[in-house]
């Protein structure tokens, strides 16, 4: 009984809710549409955002999660748009990613795929230099393209003198593009932009390969040495050229001043002109200065002058001093003349190791107080009885110094000392009023090449005489004259008066 109650009941609850279905909409999933706008997103791995429109019966969900892939929104009504945001792929490799849409029961699915984020890297870089001359040139190319790379010249013209000859794969991601270059025997560089294509690429890769020209630098005036009275001046240089040229002042920036350079102007042929130009302010005394004008072809180098046209002129027929004298900015060149300037006027050390055979031209410099030389074996005499300031004569080195005579003068020389292997002179002379001590220090002397006459008749203040010398048979002294410390190698020697 209880079993028939409990079916009775079943069947009653079952009817009941038969009969309420009736007053409701029927749900009829065979009536159920979805459709997208697309069914298939591919994209490059730069990435991109894809709109897809979603039409549909009813509500709609959206289904699937990626790191990569990210729609705008999951769910929504008929006529929605769902913005897919796909990030760029750094992988080697395709990604994919599935989708799914649902209405009730129903379900479309969109398949989107990402393909790996192709490169094309020239390892040179994007602009090549390259000289000249003819050659045959490699560019080594790191791309991740499984195919071969498409070569386009943006100027057909460019092929008369860069030639694309192949491509050929070293191994896994690198490429070598191989041209061939003919020499550029004009003045104006030249370019060649390289488009490497793919359809990979969403851009090609550019490659620009410039051709350096063939240099030209000229400048005039071309005179070394440019000279300008005392007054202001103006020193203005043309310069022609298709290089860079870089000017500077090497000497006298405080009177030489105000450079400037024109903006260039360019013919046909590609070269440049310019005026390079600078002040010379206005002075009272002789001055030299100097100007180099730096090029990758040949430097440039002026002596600039500013001379006072009465100004005395030198003559140094030692070159050696004339070329320390130049150097150190004492004399300034002046055509064949040589002038002396306020440096050389006020100049007080004459120092060098060179060897002199002579000191001819150290009096245009009057007030040098220091002379030291280097060794000479060619060096008979030692004047400087034209100058009158001298305290410190040198010359260095232990050799052999066959020195015959030296006249110092009135120069205020108090003492001599010279070291020496040997003389090589049968006779040594000294002259010089303020001489008070000589001493000659000989390491080995010898009997064949030795001196065997001092006269120190001229040197009326002198007080010690030393010489070493072995073989010195006779003294020379004036009438009167008495050297209180004589010291010599022997003294089997002769005073003899004159």
């Amino acid at each position: 009984m209880k079993l028939l109650k409990r079916i009775s009941i079943i069947l009653s609850a079952t009817l009941l809710l038969w009969g309420c279905s009736e007053s409701d909409e029927p749900v009829n999933e065979t009536n159920v549409t979805l459709s997208l706008s697309t069914n298939e997103i591919k994209v490059n791995g730069l990435g991109d955002e894809i709109p897809v429109t979603v039409t549909s019966s009813g509500d709609w969900r959206l289904a699937g999660t990626y790191d990569w892939a990210h729609p705008s929104i999951t769910s929504g009504k008929s006529g929605d748009e769902v913005i897919f945001k796909i990030e760029p792929n750094s992988l080697n490799k395709i990604r994919t990613a599935t989708f799914k849409f649902f209405v009730g029961s129903t379900v479309v699915p969109l398949e989107v795929e990402c393909t790996p984020m192709y490169t094309v890297n020239p390892l040179t870089g994007q602009e090549l230099n390259i000289p000249r001359t003819a050659s045959n040139i490699a560019i080594k190319v790191e791309s991740n393209i499984p195919d071969e790379l498409t070569i386009i010249y943006s100027d057909e013209t460019c092929k008369e003198w860069l030639t694309f000859e192949k491509q050929s794969k070293l191994f896994v991601g690198k490429t070598t593009l191989s041209f061939e270059v003919t020499a550029n025997k004009t003045y104006k560089s030249r370019s060649a932009q390289i488009l490497l294509e793919s359809p990979f690429l969403a851009e090609p890769a550019t490659l620009t390969i410039t051709q350096d020209p063939v240099p030209y630098f000229t400048v005039s005036p071309n005179t070394q040495t440019l000279e300008f009275d005392l007054a202001e001046n103006t020193l203005s240089f043309e310069i022609k050229t298709n290089i860079e040229y870089t000017p500077s002042i090497v000497n006298g920036a405080e009177w030489i001043t105000e450079q400037k350079i024109t903006e260039p102007q360019i013919d046909e042929e590609g070269l440049a002109s310019t005026t390079l130009s600078y002040k010379l302010l206005p002075s009272t005394k002789v001055r030299v200065g100097s100007i180099r004008i730096e090029n990758s072809v040949k430097n440039a180098e002026f002596t600039i002058c500013q001379i006072d046209p009465n100004a005395p002129k030198v003559s140094i027929s030692n070159s050696t001093i004339r070329d320390y004298a130049l150097e150190k900015g004492w004399i300034a060149s002046v055509g064949d003349a040589y002038i002396l300037t306020d440096a050389g006027t006020n100049a007080t050390e004459f120092i060098t190791t060179s060897s002199l055979s002579n000191l001819n031209g150290l009096e245009n410099f009057p007030n040098l107080n220091t002379i030291s030389i280097g060794t000479s074996t060619s060096l008979k005499k030692v004047d400087i009885t034209k100058l009158h300031n001298v305290t410190s004569f040198t010359i260095t080195g232990n050799t052999r110094k066959p020195i015959t005579e030296f006249k110092f003068g009135d120069n205020p020389i108090s003492s001599f000392k010279m070291s020496a292997t040997y003389i090589d002179q049968p006779k040594i002379t000294f002259i010089g009023t303020q001489l008070q001590e000589i001493d000659i220090n000989l390491s080995s002397p010898k009997k064949d090449y030795d001196t065997e006459v001092i006269d120190i008749s001229q040197c009326p203040s002198l007080q010690i005489l030393k010489y070493n010398g072995k073989y010195v048979n006779t003294l020379y002294l004036k009438t009167g004259q008495t050297v209180p410390t004589v010291v010599l190698g022997t003294d089997d020697y002769e005073i003899k008066y004159k």
